[in-house]
Parts: structure tokens; sequence; C-alpha cells
């Protein structure tokens, strides 16, 4: 019996410790004033040459202060890609707590994505990289898919 109990005691210890690192406000320390968090998402609209950007990029300014994005979209012209034109760009966006879980899952979702997907030849498709500016962090996927949590969390920016 006192076997049991220690066994239910450790396992309602673990599950605690799950749950206060599941709702720990301490999430996504490694973005700071010098490595940043990008994220990339081109649309295929110009077929193999690309088409329409967004771009967000996650930053802090020391190591107690809230995280801040820079978004920016730019408009591709399939006639001439080098022409390509920023169309909206927001500076200095203050990240909210709920906004830490829709970037948590942005990158699940694009890990889940590639990592689930047989390998295919082409020339043309959604083009979506996230990464940590120190490079200790490089996920690029094409062709890709649109990414449901960066749509939401580019939304609730432009709420903002």
């Amino acid at each position: 019996m006192k076997k049991y109990l220690t066994l239910f005691g450790a396992l309602t210890i673990i599950s605690c410790q799950k749950e206060n690192i599941l709702h720990n406000k301490n999430v996504l320390l490694n973005i700071n004033h010098g490595n940043k968090l990008e994220i990339l998402s081109r649309n295929d609209k110009c077929g193999e040459w690309g088409g329409d950007e967004k771009h967000l990029i996650i930053y802090r300014d020391d190591f107690k202060s809230p995280l801040l994005a820079d978004y920016s979209e730019k408009t591709g012209n399939c006639d001439n890609i080098s022409q390509s034109k920023i169309t909206k760009s927001i500076k200095r966006i203050i990240i909210a707590d709920e906004d830490d879980e829709l970037i948590i899952k942005t990158i699940n979702e694009l890990i889940e994505n590639k990592i689930n997907r047989e390998p295919v030849p082409s020339h043309s498709g959604i083009s979506n990289r996230i990464f940590l500016s120190d490079s200790s962090m490089i996920i690029r996927d094409f062709p890709s898919v649109e990414l449901k949590n960066f749509k939401k969390l580019i939304d609730k920016i432009d709420q903002k």
C-alpha cells in the first residue's frame, strides 16, 4: 500500500510540474535583443518565382522586457519579382501572453507538416521558414502549406 501511495504522490507531483511548465509565463526565453525569431511565409502567386510575403520578427529589447514584433507584408510583382513592394509594415508590436502560445503552435505546426509529408520535387508552392538569428533553429519547408496558427497570429497582430 505504501508503494502505491508513493507512486501516486510521485505521479501527482510530475503532473503538477508539467502543468506549471505549460502555463509558465517564462516561455520563449531564448528570444532576446540579440537572438530574434523570424517567421516568413511566401505564397505561390507567381509560380516558381514566389509571391506575396508575410514576415514576422519577434525580439526583446532586453532580457526582462516583453516580447515585441515587427510585421511586414510584401506584395509580389509577377512581371518583375525584384520590384515587389512592401504594402504593410508595423513596428514594435507588444506580444501578449496568449500570443506566445500561437507562436509555439506555429513552430510545432510547421515541424509536423514538414516531418509528416513525403518529399516531392517541386518548382513552385508555398514556402515557410522559421529560424532564430543565432542559427540554433532553422526550419524550412518547401513546398509547404498555409500555417493556420500563423494566420491566427497575424490576424491578432492586425487588430492591435
